[in-house]
């Protein structure tokens, strides 16, 4: 294969790496961030000076030891910690212009609304973006005088110091703010010490143990002849499927009048916190039960340890939560369940107001951050297919090659990528491998492959006027 006169099995790494980008239909991530992921394909080489020779200034053995380390072990004998990012590739001059070129790339790949629902359930602390905060606060501030008026005001409960709130969970309900760190942990609550304190101290505990019970007797009720993988344990138990012949057990031993372990106490007590009354309406918690949770919340709030009391960030309608996502900290409060098309609604409202007050790429930047899990495993195949060919349109190559990547798009979204790299792309080469035929009239030359042959080539309307395989393939499309 000739690129010009340059045979490219003779071409190094170092050109190749950098002037050509390619994306196969099995693409690999790794367990770093979506912004991460996307730059690296901009590491060639550190950029700044070696910073690991800098540390080392002073002690001459130690740089020696640490390079001769990296020889021995294979490993490079750069400095790992310094920057490698190639901004110029990116054509961009420097970190700062980073952000916006992510964004961009995001977008020509049809991956900028993916980021920016991420984004909306990210977290982001506010010591270190007051700006942004007060922006949010702004948008809270606009979302709750949107919402004022019916039907909208359905379709969100805000939170309220002293009104139970029905689509939030028991559990959140009797915190009233969000957990700091694992000091709080929302799906181990009953096991925590000043928790039990709190329901002791106002008569909750033999009450939670018996709802407790009442939800175990429904979800084996519910459960119980369904396949140990079936997705309805994922989705709406509050049991496993494992835990389904313990729970029997202890049912079993309830009515039968035995006396419950401080163990099995313990797993009936740990259910009622998982309960929210307007989602499960198996009508346990009801008004008086509300009243007295809400009473257990303040007590819980006011006798709160000192060691503790940076643990919990409470809900404050004056204060950005830290601990809350961004969404939440707009919506202050939580959406409604049953309401048709309700968290669509929202969405669509919460959108304009963010895009009203410039907010779109900053949430977008806080959705860059969002780590992609190992392998990927915390996005979609889609969106692993996007963020790979948004990291290869991000350094910019002189030809692009998309071997069968977008196949696992449908052909709407295959058409507004292709369309969209054609204008990123003016002037550089872009090579297309596909099965299904879409948009091959916009490229300059069509080679059809058959039985691992060339069996026709030359312009779109040469074939489509003269081709046999070209028209085959069109036809089943």
């Amino acid at each position: 294969i000739s690129i010009g006169a340059h045979d490219l099995a003779r071409l190094p790494q170092s050109v190749t790496g950098r002037r050509i980008g390619y994306v196969g239909a099995h693409t690999h991530l790794h367990n770093a961030s979506i912004g991460e992921n996307l730059l690296y394909g901009l590491k060639h080489l550190p950029v700044e000076p070696d910073a690991l020779a800098a540390d080392m200034e002073a002690d001459a053995d130690a740089r020696i030891d640490a390079r001769a380390e990296a020889k021995l072990s294979g490993n490079s004998p750069y400095d790992y910690a310094a920057d490698w990012i190639d901004y110029a590739a990116a054509g961009v001059a420097g970190p700062d212009e980073i952000p916006a070129r992510l964004i961009a790339a995001l977008r020509v790949v049809k991956m900028d609304e993916d980021v920016y629902g991420i984004g909306l359930r990210g977290c982001m602390n506010p010591s270190e973006h007051p700006k942004i905060a007060e922006k949010i606060l702004q948008a809270r501030a606009t979302m709750r005088d949107r919402t004022r008026d019916a039907p909208i005001a359905a379709l969100v409960e805000r939170f309220e110091k002293d009104r139970y709130n029905g689509n939030a969970t028991v559990g959140e309900n009797l915190l009233f703010g969000a957990p700091l760190d694992d000091r709080f942990d929302m799906d181990r609550l009953a096991e925590h010490s000043y928790v039990r304190r709190i329901l002791d101290r106002t008569g909750l505990t033999d009450d939670f143990v018996t709802i407790g019970l009442r939800v175990a007797e429904t979800m084996v009720e519910l459960f119980a002849d369904l396949p140990p993988n079936h997705e309805f344990f994922q989705q709406y138990s509050f049991i496993s499927a494992e835990e389904l012949p313990d729970y029997r057990q202890i049912i079993d031993q309830a009515a039968r009048g035995t006396e419950l372990s401080d163990e099995n106490r313990l797993r009936l007590l740990s259910l009622p916190f998982m309960l929210i009354t307007d989602r499960h309406r198996l009508g346990l918690i009801d008004g008086p039960m509300q009243e007295r949770i809400l009473a257990a919340r303040h007590a819980f709030a006011d006798g709160l340890p000192p060691e503790l009391a940076d643990s919990i960030a409470f809900f404050d309608e004056e204060k950005y939560n830290p601990a809350a996502t961004i969404q939440d900290n707009i919506l202050f409060g939580k959406l409604a369940h049953g309401q048709a098309y309700g968290a669509r609604k929202i969405g669509a409202l919460v959108r304009e107001v963010v895009e009203s007050l410039g907010l779109r790429d900053t949430v977008i930047e806080i959705g860059l951050r969002a780590s992609v899990g190992i392998g990927g495993s915390r996005l979609s195949i889609p969106q692993r297919q996007k963020l790979a060919l948004g990291r290869a349109v991000l350094k910019r190559p002189d030809i692009l090659i998309v071997n069968e990547a977008a196949e696992v798009f449908d052909q709407r979204t295959q058409e507004r990528i292709l369309e969209n790299l054609l204008v990123e792309r003016q002037g550089q080469g872009l090579v297309w491998v596909m099965n299904r035929i879409v948009g091959a009239e916009h490229f300059d030359q069509i080679v059809v492959m058959e039985d691992g042959k060339v069996a026709e080539q030359g312009s779109f309307k040469s074939l489509a006027e003269n081709g046999k395989t070209l028209n085959t393939l069109l036809q089943v499309a």
